[in-house]
């Protein structure tokens, strides 16, 4: 009996010790920010460029990186708890934020512009869709109807007189797949770039309308984090926040090389990249008016729960948007080149 007591002692002990090991060794082996970030999105270049000048690891952060599909899959993400910051559309962040109560918060913007509504070239050289009010009655792809992609065409559609109504559809699908599933029926798709300028590389589509000329200067892609994160690990956020800057500046400022970065990145011609890059104007200045103005035009379509609708609007960005963290940078840190 005392030896058979024994054993099991032993086995507790050994069981103990395992367990307290793989705890040791989990937690030791986690990072210190999960980064989330859409797949092949170039508004999103300010992290590959950080990630190709090795800035995680001069500021000794260790990062592991989650891609996905597109923004609303991401504030799911975020939701879940598999990511701790993240680059994504401004408009899933909002409209997720209010409407699902996940909490994050934007700390800086990533790009300005940089999204089109395209259609099929066919249509576009014999006349028949060359204008956004030519889409009544036809069909249109988008990337989901929680991105800033969904609102840039519910704008356009109402500058042109229609309504989403208007549309016999709009579907949901990856920007991967848009330009080679066009048809008579549906027509035309709205995107990020990469995707337009590859369309029309390819002899696919044309742009109908670029997002620029729908709202000049309009917010999309923003860096955001959990709020919970913030509370937890300010330093890591800061140290996020400057890198994120660095790399914008960098963009503006090593045209070329960016180019290149983004060419290997997305593993596309060089012509394609070149265009969709100047499509895109790169700024980390977060637009909070065009955020505002996004709020009221979700609140006008009635895309939002009556319930969760903010009762004061510019209170509620003021929320939403901490650019502490990008003024802490501006007031702190400057970086040079290296000298070669």
């Amino acid at each position: 009996m005392d030896r058979n007591k024994a054993a099991a002692v032993a086995l507790i002990a050994l069981f103990a010790g395992s367990t307290l090991l793989a705890v040791y060794w989990y937690s030791t082996t986690q990072p210190d920010v999960r980064i989330g970030y859409l797949s092949k999105d170039l508004h999103q270049l300010a992290l590959r460029v950080a990630l190709e000048n090795g800035w995680f690891e001069d500021e000794g952060l260790d990062v592991e990186l989650v891609v996905f599909q597109n923004g609303a899959l991401e504030m799911a993400g975020f939701q879940g708890r598999q990511i701790d910051m993240g680059y994504l559309g401004a408009a899933p962040a909002l409209t997720k934020r209010i409407n699902e109560d996940i909490l994050v918060t934007v700390l800086a913007a990533a790009n300005l512009e940089g999204s089109a509504i395209m259609v099929r070239k066919q249509d576009f050289d014999s006349g028949a869709i060359t204008h956004v009010a030519n889409l009544s009655g036809k069909g249109v792809y988008e990337p989901g109807p929680s991105t800033v992609q969904n609102f840039l065409l519910r704008m356009a559609l109402e500058q042109a007189g229609l309504t989403y109504g208007d549309l016999s559809g709009a579907y949901t699908t990856s920007p991967l797949l848009m330009a080679s599933t066009l048809t008579e029926e549906i027509p035309a798709f709205v995107a990020w770039e990469p995707f337009n300028a590859k369309a029309e590389f390819d002899g696919l589509a044309v742009p109908l309308i670029l997002s620029g000329d729908i709202w000049p200067r309009h917010p999309c892609c923003v860096l955001a984090a959990a709020n919970d994160f913030i509370d937890a690990k300010p330093e890591v956020v800061q140290k996020v926040v400057e890198i994120h800057k660095r790399a914008e500046e960098w963009i503006v400022t090593h045209v070329n090389e960016s180019i290149d970065i983004a060419t290997d990145w997305l593993e596309m011609d060089e012509t394609a990249v070149e265009t969709a890059f100047n499509r895109i104007i790169y700024d980390y200045n977060v637009n909070r008016t065009g955020l505002q103005m996004y709020l009221e035009f979700l609140i006008d379509q009635d895309l939002l729960q009556l319930t969760a609708i903010p009762a004061d609007v510019p209170a509620f960005i003021d929320e939403f948007v901490d650019t502490s963290y990008l003024e802490n940078t501006l007031l702190c840190c400057g970086y040079e080149e290296p000298i070669t």
